[in-house]
């Protein structure tokens, strides 16, 4: 939900709210203890679209290079990798089951810029690494985001719902 909070901005609705509105949708899955695990693409896509009236995609199958096509056509990426992307000096050890906010190119186009909600650090909070690096720890599937058109109680809509 961090990730969606980025992208919707100033003004976004509290984390807590936004998880909730979310699990409505069926978002995401809970354990018989009530754990969160994790986020269900399709319903997520739905509740972005329906709720915060931001144009979503799933990508169940991206490589890096339709990323930056991606961004490219003015679109934010929550890109699926691994969390150990905030070490990206030492190997990755997976890939998948942790989000980011992949928001721009590098000016000579072999890297990404990309906020991780998970950063120990400001630089590995607002991140940027070769596309050679980030691809060691991307699971190659993500959910691009465009057109943000804010919506709230002028329009009907609860954010948060």
């Amino acid at each position: 939900m961090t990730c969606l909070r980025m992208a919707l901005g100033a003004g976004a609705p509290p984390l807590f709210a936004l998880r909730d509105g979310a699990l409505k949708y069926g978002a995401y899955t809970e354990d018989a203890e009530g754990a969160i695990r994790g986020l269900v693409y399709a319903p997520f896509a739905e509740y972005v679209r329906e709720v915060h009236g931001l144009e979503t995609t799933v990508h169940r199958h991206l490589s890096t290079d339709e990323i930056v096509a991606l961004l490219d056509e003015g679109r934010t990426v929550m890109a699926s990798v691994h969390y150990g992307i905030r070490h990206p000096e030492r190997p990755a050890p997976g890939r998948g089951g942790h989000l980011v906010l992949v928001t721009s190119r590098t000016p000579d186009g072999n890297g990404v810029h990309f906020h991780n909600p998970s950063g120990t650090t400001a630089m590995t909070r607002a991140a940027e690494l070769p596309l050679t690096d980030f691809e060691r720890f991307f699971a190659g599937r993500g959910v691009s985001l465009a057109g943000y058109t804010r919506q709230g109680p002028e329009t009907g809509a609860d954010p948060g719902a």
